[in-house]
């Protein structure tokens, strides 16, 4: 199995758990904030409807998109259900595009904004977005867990 190969099936496989748990929330609680300050399921779920169109300049070209354009379009989904719709829709983009990177541009570098500045390979840019939804599923997963609910979905 190659890392391009490996990537699509982690990055599929953590939408998939994404989208049971975000599921699993009971509507009416999809919008609350934690602590009034704590992002919303419905929040999180915008933000991966939007990422896979986000990702996809910085595997195709090199360069991250700003993030002002990103959390303007993210927030054009008005419920749960559309933003699994457009995740399931931008990741399955992103991943015909990690799937046929080219082993040999691997290494090559690229400088993002965060932070300060973060230099990481291709290679390590290919698995931003399964970081990502990995990411957003710790934070649905503690929201269930406030709400009272611990079963793992």
């Amino acid at each position: 199995m190659t890392l391009q190969e490996h990537l699509v099936r982690t990055t599929q496989r953590s939408l998939d758990d994404l989208v049971r748990s975000a599921q699993a929330v009971p509507a009416e609680h999809q919008s609350w904030e934690p602590g009034g300050s704590a992002r919303s399921v419905l929040s999180q779920m915008q933000e991966v409807a939007a990422s896979g169109a986000w990702f996809l300049p910085l595997v195709r070209e090199g360069r991250a998109p700003g993030i002002e354009e990103h959390k303007s379009s993210a927030q054009a989904y008005v419920s749960v259900e559309e933003c699994v719709h457009a995740a399931r829709a931008s990741i399955g983009e992103l991943c015909h595009e990690i799937a046929s990177y080219p082993d040999e541009k691997l290494d090559l570098e690229v400088t993002l904004p965060f932070g300060g500045g973060m230099t990481l390979t291709m290679a390590d840019v290919l698995g931003l977005a399964h970081w990502n939804l990995v990411y957003h599923l710790g934070q649905i997963n503690q929201i269930q867990l406030l709400l009272g609910d611990a079963e793992m979905h």
